[in-house]
């Protein structure tokens, strides 16, 4: 499994195309079913701190592809540290925003090339 580093910006509250990195994943892995896990959720909205004090209790919850996608659409919901877990019985992928400096995608080589193919700015780093 390697880790991608992706640091491409764009002109938004939240400052990193975030939402076009969750419709990539949504695109790629959405018709293959599995679960998505949220596993941590920062920064500032409604949702987003409700999420953190669930996580206070729990590891990881349960989220959808749409609530994900709705939050990153508004502009009172930001992020700067998002850990979203996508598995099935065969196959895990991982992504998210680190601290604000870069979203990331851990996931098997072709996986993530298929979800980093959108994006201009992508350093792959190995684990």
């Amino acid at each position: 499994m390697s880790r991608y580093w992706i640091f491409d910006h764009e002109e938004t509250p939240q400052r990193f195309p975030l939402r076009q990195l969750i419709a990539q994943i949504c695109k790629v892995v959405g018709p293959k079913g599995g679960q998505l896990l949220l596993r941590r959720s920062q920064g500032y909205g409604t949702q987003v701190c409700q999420w953190d004090e669930l996580l206070d209790q729990a590891d990881e919850i349960p989220v959808s592809f749409d609530q994900l996608a709705r939050l990153t659409t508004e502009t009172d919901e930001l992020f700067y540290n998002l850990d979203v877990r996508w598995v099935t019985d065969t196959v895990a992928l991982h992504f998210g925003l680190h601290d604000s400096t870069a979203l990331f995608v851990d996931a098997p080589p072709d996986l993530a090339k298929q979800v980093t193919a959108s994006f201009q700015q992508v350093v792959e780093r190995s684990s």
